[in-house]
């Protein structure tokens, strides 16, 4: 029962499928894989005790053509307690092939993706390496199909394959501090669509009206020679008096919103040799309020007589064959701190939606008012699932106010980086932080559950001895 129990476990701290740690937790991150942070990392630099390593990747199991995206922007946030120091951010220029980060106190460097880049105060390396996270994901996944117990003694990684995008930041670490002698830092790191998000071309096709059977718009994004992206409505309806009505227009476009100027049109007669015989008279407006790609809400203003205001809820009826649509969130999409937060300890029974409102929290000092009762109440569910109650590393409304400030901590004046969540607990002569070896699924199950508790999986990735640490991508 003991070991049926801790099965159950792993499959509430890791979720149906590869979404640990961080891996496509998350409705709204799984479809937009240049922004879905997988892990992310900061330790002290084994080979120079002087100079912090950060490290973020995205992309689950990346494929090999695998790009960074320009429109994303890759942040880690540092601070010491009450205090911000500031903010390394990296961008993507020329299709993913460059990239420039900057931070506080004139950190900057720019340069080639895929080769070391020497800046000022910090150098960077960015592209496709191996996957550094390891669990064994699929015996986990058919443990929970079957109800009977899948893992074994030694286990299987199923990371094992899996590439993925990699930043790695080496930071002098007397630049971080400035003038300030405290070395410990907290840092977390988020994904921020900075375009591309909202309507695309994908959403081109037919909306009916569900109210209204037979009543609907025909929709497309293009885009003229100079570049320029149009929103074009097509609009058959009748006029008051039961004529036939035909309405078209285009018009810009922002985000989830469009708004158009609508034409009626008259005065053609067929075969179409229109000439100049067609009028087009300005009927009015009509705005488009997308929710999804396959959801909007149309609101109509005519500035002719008996039209009126009003609006109508469509829902997608066609689209273009072989095209997946995805709507993208501009902003915030995605964040981490600590490994397996989210995933384990969000949404632990049912799914909310409460996942994506984690991500898009982008304000640590309301993390615990929107989190931490939510946290406490999953951690006392798992807590139990070893046959033992209170065996965890800490009561859980004590663990779940430490884990809801979802940042892992680092000392940069320790160079010995063997120990995760060190500072949190005092350990002395240790950094903190994450290092790309350590078995943090392994310390996450013993802090929540009970000591001793493990998933038979060890790291397995072949690393560089020295910058950029990471190993080379599978092939």
């Amino acid at each position: 029962m003991k070991f049926k129990a801790l099965l159950c476990t792993l499959a509430i701290l890791v979720g149906v499928g590869v979404q640990a740690a961080d891996h496509a937790e998350a409705p709204l991150v799984r479809q937009d894989p240049t922004a879905d942070i997988n892990d992310i990392y900061a330790f002290v630099n084994p080979n120079d005790a002087s100079e912090t390593i950060l490290v973020i990747t995205v992309v689950p199991d990346a494929p090999g053509g695998a790009r960074f995206s320009d429109a994303v922007r890759y942040n880690f946030f540092l601070s010491r307690e009450g205090e911000e120091t500031g903010t390394i951010s990296c961008n993507f220029t020329d299709d993913g092939e460059q990239i420039a980060c900057t931070g506080p106190n004139g950190l900057a460097a720019q340069g080639d993706v895929g080769g070391i880049v020497q800046g000022d105060g910090m150098r960077l390396w960015s592209g496709i390496r191996d996957d550094p996270f390891f669990f064994d994901g699929a015996a986990f996944a058919e443990t929970v199909a079957t109800l009977s117990p899948a893992f074994t003694d030694p286990g299987t990684n199923t990371f094992g394959s899996f590439n993925t995008l990699a930043i790695v930041i080496g930071v002098q670490s007397s630049r971080l501090q400035g003038e300030n002698a405290d070395p410990i830092f907290k840092v977390w790191a988020n994904s921020e669509r900075l375009s591309g998000d909202g309507i695309s071309g994908a959403i081109t096709g037919g909306y009916f009206d569900g109210d209204n059977p037979r009543h609907g718009f025909f929709v497309q994004v293009t885009r003229l020679p100079d570049g320029t992206e149009r929103f074009v409505v097509n609009w058959d309806v009748f006029t008051p008096e039961g004529e036939q009505l035909y309405l078209v227009g285009d018009g810009p476009f922002d985000g989830d919103t469009a708004e158009v100027t609508l034409f009626a049109t008259s005065g053609g007669s067929f075969p179409p040799q229109f000439g100049n015989a067609v009028q087009l008279v300005e009927w009015g407006t009509v705005t488009f309020i997308f929710t999804d790609c396959n959801s909007a809400i149309v609101i109509y203003n005519s500035i002719l007589p008996g039209y009126g205001t009003g609006q109508i809820p469509l829902t997608r009826l066609t689209n273009i064959a072989g095209i997946e649509c995805v709507f993208l969130n501009a902003g915030q999409v995605d964040r981490m701190g600590r490994p397996g937060v989210n995933s384990a300890l969000i949404d632990l029974l049912t799914s909310t939606g409460l996942k994506d409102t984690y991500n898009l929290a982008s304000d640590p000092s309301m993390w615990a008012a929107m989190f931490q009762s939510h946290m406490e109440g999953n951690i006392a569910a798992v807590d139990t699932l070893d046959g033992v109650v209170g065996n965890n590393l800490l009561p859980s409304a004590t663990l779940a106010a430490v884990l809801v400030d979802d940042q892992l901590v680092i000392n940069v004046a320790e160079p010995v980086c063997d120990a995760y969540l060190a500072v949190e607990l005092g350990v002395a002569g240790q950094c903190g932080g994450r290092t790309l070896a350590r078995d943090v699924i392994d310390d996450t199950l013993g802090a929540l559950v009970g000591p001793g508790v493990g998933d038979f999986v060890g790291n397995d990735s072949v690393f560089l001895d020295d910058f950029p640490f990471l190993g080379p991508p599978q092939s």
